[in-house]
């Protein structure tokens, strides 16, 4: 009994479960997997303890994900839609903008223009675009993580998981439709969105815990 204030499951599994449970449930949740992680420890050791945690935790998280679609399909199929169409509106502006300037570079560029400038350029000008689409995901992703209160992070993995499956089927059909897009940039264009996703769940995560943080304050004054 003396080594078990020591005893403490892994603290990241335990941050995870709470981006995912409501305030209401993350008591009783939380002390069910650390009573049995408590006795799982002094029974298996430690080392099989903390196993069991990470997978337990995993397990809940996609219980509440669930959870959270049968309480408010509604909700989170509009927020989804809704995220993913702001999301494309204003990547392709972005985009098409990048493309705009690399035709113009190439069609209007004259002998006398350094071509290492002109490279130089370009590429500051494609890292702006990364970073302007990278910001716009996260902005998306607090967006509905604001409208969908106390379910940011299921609505952000939604969205996420959408706009990146998307992305495929999207980009084959701009080039389709003879847009000017190089299909070698496919690569790219995935690697690209697949950081954007990631953007979109850390937007909710922020909302998530700011929301935590303000409701955890007014106990933490009395």
């Amino acid at each position: 009994m003396s080594q078990a204030p020591f005893v403490q499951p892994p603290r990241a599994a335990v941050r995870s479960v709470d981006l995912f449970v409501s305030n209401e449930r993350a008591e009783s949740i939380h002390g069910k997997l650390l009573e049995e992680f408590s006795n799982l420890a002094s029974k298996s050791g430690l080392g099989s303890a903390r196993r069991w945690y990470w997978r337990q935790s995993a397990k809940t998280i996609v219980g509440l994900i669930g959870t959270g679609f049968r309480e408010a399909p509604w909700l989170m199929v509009g927020t989804v839609i809704g995220g993913f169409l702001l999301l494309e509106f204003s990547t392709s502006k972005l985009q098409r903008a990048l493309v705009g300037v690399i035709l113009f570079r190439s069609h209007h560029v004259t002998p006398h223009y350094d071509s290492s400038r002109a490279a130089t350029h370009l590429l500051w000008l494609k890292n702006a675009v990364l970073i302007g689409s990278l910001l716009e995901a996260l902005i998306d992703g607090c967006i509905t993580g604001v409208v969908t209160k106390g379910r940011e992070m299921t609505s952000t993995i939604a969205l996420s998981f959408v706009s990146f499956v998307m992305a495929a089927p999207l980009f084959w059909m701009s080039v389709a439709m003879h847009d000017p897009v190089d299909p070698a940039l496919f690569p790219a264009i995935m690697v690209q969105q697949f950081s954007g996703s990631c953007m979109i769940v850390i937007g909710g995560a922020i909302v998530r815990e700011i929301r935590s943080s303000m409701l955890r304050r007014p106990s933490a004054s009395r």
